[in-house]
């Protein structure tokens, strides 16, 4: 009898010279059931059905985390049309329903609705409009202040530095980048003694106006400290306007106090970026301030049951080193602490991992995903719109999870190399038809994996009525 182990050399991850089988009869099902990869277990959310074996498909990060799964990360790519982001859309909502929540990032607008496409899913799932941002302002547009005290003092530091680093487009010196430190704390010192929160503007100020103790302490002259911090000021008015120029890229958005009236807690939140121009610095530096603000306030630690940590009991586990866990809270009769599972989306993401500084800054939030109980889902149409920097490469390191929709002979060949995919996958990547997706979970490859959407969804996730005619899609009342 053969044993399974005899098997191991015919999985989908073995290189082999045998082309792959790319024929749907239930005859070559039946060859394939043998050697199909494991299911991910019946926990989750379902996404369609494994076409060569013909079993139901379910995927979650959180309950496969473990089992051949480090992380929850996720990248989606493919050409455009193939079914991106139906299979993102569908998949939050049905999290959802799971108890997790959901922030989106929403750059890709849809212009017959003006507004994004995640607007109508929000809008159902939870009632309440998406979070607008405009250059500019404007009604209904919020604000979010990158120098509030929700972000701590040392991200704070970090967040306002990769600002002015992206509006000068290179990194600061250390004279520059010791300026703007202390005009940071000089900018809190000065609105407090005001009774106000401090804005970047006041960062401007402080750089052009440094206090004579902080040059002494430094070893400069106040001259010398003005000169090292004068180039990051003009770049913060660039970005946020003055009292004699208001056309700031981040006017409106960046440049006064939060105005976010967001419930954080709601199953769904959405922040529609569709009017800021893509690929810009605007863009960018957004970005970069939501995922902290995001880290700092919407990550807090919060259990299941809706309470935090300290509300619930210690329980020692080992009474000779005194190890302890988190364990029941009677008040919200939960009988441990459960880690609130989070999941976070970035539609059109290569201005995300195209951008070194802000994959840079993002590589603690994607690090320490496990310990957020968090899993960020990336949708790009092809790697060769990001680079190949060290920074770039490291976040595509941490999707532990990858769905390959068709793309050309050229973005296939290029995909299958950059993510070390065995060689037979490039060809059968082209091969895919819409709706069809090759998934990579941990070191597993599912070759074959077909989405479904109930009817509901087809309405909230439909994304191209701009190409569609209607006289051929209306419904017949003859």
């Amino acid at each position: 009898m053969t044993s399974l182990l005899d098997l191991r050399p015919l999985t989908p991850m073995h290189e082999t010279v045998r082309r792959p089988l790319h024929t749907e009869t239930t005859t070559s099902q039946a060859l394939y059931l043998p050697i199909a990869p494991p299911t991910l277990g019946t926990a989750g959310a379902i996404i369609g059905r494994e076409l060569y074996s013909g079993k139901a498909f379910i995927y979650c990060p959180f309950s496969a985390f473990g089992d051949g799964l480090p992380g929850g990360n996720m990248i989606v790519m493919g050409d455009t049309g193939r079914g991106k982001s139906a299979l993102t859309k569908t998949y939050a909502a049905r999290q959802i329903r799971l108890g997790r929540k959901v922030v989106v990032l929403d750059t890709k607008e849809q212009k017959e609705r003006e507004e994004g496409e995640w607007a109508a899913l929000g809008r159902s799932l939870t009632g309440t409009a998406p979070v607008r941002f405009a250059p500019g302002g404007g009604p209904n547009s919020s604000c979010i202040n990158p120098m509030d005290p929700a972000i701590a003092g040392k991200r704070q530091i970090e967040l306002v530095r990769t600002i002015v680093e992206l509006g000068l487009g290179r990194a600061l010196d250390e004279f520059a980048g010791s300026a703007l430190r202390l005009a940071i704390r000089r900018a809190h010192e000065r609105a407090a003694a005001d009774g106000r929160t401090p804005v970047l503007a006041d960062v401007a100020t402080a750089l052009r106006s440094p206090d004579e103790a902080d040059a002494t302490a430094k070893k400069r002259t106040r001259e010398e400290l003005l000169s090292d911090g004068l180039e990051a000021s003009y770049v913060l008015d660039r970005l946020c306007g003055t009292d004699h120029d208001a056309t700031g890229d981040l006017i409106g958005m960046l440049d006064g106090p939060t105005s976010l009236n967001i419930d954080l807690d709601a199953d769904m939140v959405v922040f529609d970026l569709t009017k800021v121009p893509s690929g810009g610095v605007a863009m960018t530096i957004l970005v970069a301030v939501i995922s902290v603000f995001l880290e700092e306030v919407w990550l807090r630690p919060v259990c299941e049951c809706g309470t935090g940590p300290s509300r619930h009991e210690r329980e020692i586990v080992d009474t000779h080193s005194g190890a302890w866990e988190l364990g029941a809270n009677p008040a919200a009769r939960c009988r441990r602490y459960t880690q609130r599972k989070r999941i976070l989306v970035c539609e059109e993401a290569w201005h995300i991992l195209g951008t070194p500084q802000l994959a840079g800054l993002l590589e603690k939030f994607l690090k320490f995903a496990r310990g957020y109980g968090l899993s960020c889902i990336f949708i790009v149409h092809h790697l060769s719109d990001i680079d190949d920097s060290p920074e770039t490469q490291a976040a595509l390191k941490m999707a532990d999870t990858v769905v390959v929709y068709s793309m050309k002979k050229s973005e296939a060949e290029d995909t299958a190399r950059r993510l070390g995919l065995p060689a037979w996958t490039a060809e059968h990547i082209m091969r895919l038809r819409r709706g069809v997706a090759l998934w990579k979970v941990g070191e597993v490859i599912y070759p074959g994996v077909q989405h479904l959407l109930t009817e509901a969804e087809q309405h909230l996730c439909f994304s191209s009525g701009s190409m569609t005619d209607l006289a051929t899609t209306a419904p017949d009342t003859e």
